[in-house]
């Protein structure tokens, strides 16, 4: 069960001020244009209860339309907000950068613990993943991913040692591969269930690997939780 809070125009102000200060995460889901999601963004500025703007646009992202409602998911240490909005037209900051400007949202926030936020929950369709264990080269369903772990279900029963190193690679929706190394943390054995072992795993990205793909999906997934919890 997720714990929704909702919070008021006060509280959503200092929630703001402090993810302005700290540059934390947010991405952006467009309700329209097939769902698309705008990731790796800050809150630059905002003026309570008019308009709220943000920077972090890429060079190869479109701008979207004005009038688009959007849903805002902001990303401040172990909390998750969401909020309900639409799409002003863009605005420039003093360097020529392009701004996000969003209308100030009518409807009350909502705030979430991060832990539990799951990118794969009932409503949310499990990727599919291949998994180098050893000589053995296993498909697996990956059931729940943070910037830090996963969790996989495998149909078959396994026996694997703690502190086993894998290999994961996953084709993620926005067509992105995922590939990364990583190490058994915990095993778990469900009965009754159609893939009853479950693997958590520690990833280990070595240097140079590109996060990014990992940090847009989670980012997509926990926004998509949001928006339905909030229904």
């Amino acid at each position: 069960m997720v714990n929704v809070s909702f919070l008021s125009a006060h509280v959503l102000e200092q929630f703001l001020i402090q993810a302005r200060l700290t540059r934390a995460v947010a991405s952006l889901r467009l309700q329209k244009a097939n769902s698309r999601l705008l990731g790796d963004l800050r809150i630059h500025s905002f003026r309570a209860g008019s308009t709220l703007e943000l920077s972090g646009l890429h060079a190869r992202d479109l701008v979207p339309v004005e009038g688009t409602p959007v849903t805002l998911t902001i990303l401040l240490g172990d909390e998750v907000l969401s909020l309900e909005s639409e799409l002003l037209a863009p605005i420039q900051d003093e360097e020529g950068h392009t701004l996000l400007h969003l209308r100030w949202p009518h409807e009350p926030a909502h705030l979430h613990r991060r832990r539990d936020m799951r990118v794969a929950g009932p409503d949310q369709s499990p990727l599919k993943v291949r998994v180098t264990l050893g000589d053995r080269k296993l498909e697996a369903l990956l059931v729940n991913l943070t910037e830090t772990g996963v969790g996989l279900a495998f149909e078959e029963a396994l026996m694997v040692d703690l502190h086993a190193a894998v290999e994961i690679d996953a084709e993620l929706p926005d067509g992105a591969i995922l590939h990364c190394p990583g190490e058994v943390r915990h095993l778990n054995f469900l009965e009754g269930q159609d893939y009853p072992t479950r693997l958590g795993i520690v990833l280990h990205p070595l240097p140079g690997t590109d996060l990014e793909p990992i940090h847009r999906f989670i980012q997509a997934r926990r926004t998509d939780r949001s928006h339905s919890t909030a229904r």
